[in-house]
């Protein structure tokens, strides 16, 4: 199967983009509502934050996001099995796997996204409110107060939006195949790039094609001579557009090949590999 069918969909990305751009409308009117008055704009803000509405609309849209992707990653672990040389044994195992399911990791992802949204009016908030001190407002207009607060409530906003949107359907993504692998006691996944050219970031280049085990994510920046952010598996970092995909056989791959192994990325025949399986 073509290594693209892991990766993160595009358009449950765009639609849960344009689902949180839906709240940043409703934060628009808080702002005019407000209007030259930041204490007030301020006060509103986090009494939508802690409204049953706000709650609704979030938990609803993440649901949105999350159960189409669990639903596209239970038809490409099926599509993966049937192309599988050792199926039925595995083809076997992943049956039994999907109808237990991994209901509980689909719940998680779900708190998750909804505790990082929920915040979402304040952190819009205090980020209009810093711009306007920053500005240094003394001596400006009414008028002038009520629109930088309405312009910087959209920019924040949708900028935030943009980025959740980006950042959580990669890190759902790679969840539910994480969970999956877990739980078929698949140990190791191919580290995969967009692969379209400078538009994938430098540290992740030197990650493309990289064998990973799940229980021992890189420091792509560290690896890459860059500034430490952290380990993290493909698609759990911001604005990631990389992915995992499963090694389900040892020769889904050509020998030798990369594998990162004790904090470097080695090149190991296929034999060195299976000392470590």
């Amino acid at each position: 199967m073509k290594y693209d069918a892991w990766r993160r969909s595009k358009r449950i990305q765009e639609e849960f983009k344009t689902t949180l751009y839906q709240l940043t409308d409703l934060f628009q009117k808080i702002a005019t509502a407000a209007g030259d008055d930041k204490e007030k704009y301020v006060r509103d803000m986090n009494e939508f934050q802690s409204s049953e509405q706000y709650t609704n609309f979030v938990y609803s849209a993440v649901k949105r996001m999350v159960t189409p992707l669990a639903a596209n990653n239970y038809s490409t672990w099926r599509r993966a099995a049937k192309k599988a040389n050792r199926s039925p044994y595995l083809y076997t195992l992943l049956m039994r796997e999907l109808n237990t399911g991994i209901g509980m990791d689909i719940n998680q992802q779900i708190e998750e996204n909804a505790n990082l949204i929920r915040t979402l009016p304040n952190d819009t908030a205090h980020k209009v409110v810093k711009d306007i001190e920053e500005m240094a407002f003394k001596g400006m207009r009414a008028s002038d107060i009520a629109k930088i607060i309405q312009d910087k409530t959209k920019q924040h906003a949708r900028a935030s939006a943009r980025l959740i949107a980006r950042t959580e359907v990669s890190k759902t993504t790679t969840a539910l195949t994480k969970a999956r692998c877990n739980n078929l006691d698949i140990h190791w996944d191919v580290w995969r790039t967009a692969e379209d050219g400078n538009r994938v970031r430098k540290s992740h280049r030197v990650m493309n094609g990289v064998l990973v085990n799940w229980n021992d994510p890189p420091s792509p920046e560290r690896l890459a001579g860059e500034k430490d952010v952290g380990n993290y598996h493909a698609g759990n970092i911001w604005n990631c557009r990389c992915y995992p995909e499963p090694l389900l056989e040892i020769d889904d791959v050509h020998w030798p090949h990369k594998v990162y192994w004790g904090g470097q990325i080695k090149t190991m025949t296929k034999g060195e590999f299976e000392q470590l399986l």
